[in-house]
């Protein structure tokens, strides 16, 4: 597919916290992907046509075999996750801010947003197998006309969340 002018661009960092508030992981600001439903939900939301914006977002396990070479890279034509965990988190439960160009929180919008989710102890929970949830992969999902559309998609070397840790997740869309 064409694309014209600047690209859409999007950002990641997880911050995984133990019970204590000590930090076992950061990594950091990444990229992530963008993919084509994105374009779709942006071309929607211009000719009015009922869309919602951001409604929530999914987290999976991915698949054990990305452990044992390099994490996949996303694919840009995807429209959901390999192994999503049910429940997702609603946008209710998501804090969303305009930044500045500087990446200051502001009041008016901008073409920057920053969303952060906050995976409080016990979300998701440990797979019965296992003492921890095994997350590789997450995505932001739109909704329009009714149907779930992915923004963005992003896959990680395995974080494994006990259900005693925080994990704090921030994503920022520039526009």
């Amino acid at each position: 597919m064409e694309h014209i002018g600047n690209h859409l661009k999007g950002i990641y960092r997880d911050i995984l916290h133990t019970a204590n508030g000590s930090v076992l992981h950061d990594s950091g600001w990444v990229s992530n992907t963008i993919v084509e439903r994105c374009r779709i939900l942006l071309a929607g939301f211009m000719r009015n046509e009922p869309t919602d914006g951001i409604h929530h977002l999914a987290f999976g396990q991915g698949l054990a075999s990305w452990d044992s070479g390099a994490t996949p890279a996303p694919d840009p034509a995807a429209t959901g996750l390999v192994t999503p965990y049910n429940p997702p988190i609603g946008a209710a439960g998501l804090t969303m801010t305009y930044l500045d160009e500087d990446n200051n929180e502001v009041a008016a919008p901008t073409s920057r947003l920053q969303i952060k989710a906050i995976l409080a102890p016990g979300y998701p929970a440990p797979l019965a197998s296992l003492t921890t949830y095994p997350l590789r992969e997450f995505g932001l999902f739109g909704r329009f006309n009714g149907a779930d559309y992915m923004i963005n998609s992003i896959r990680h070397a395995v974080i494994h969340k006990d259900a005693s840790a925080t994990l704090i997740r921030m994503i920022r869309l520039f526009f």
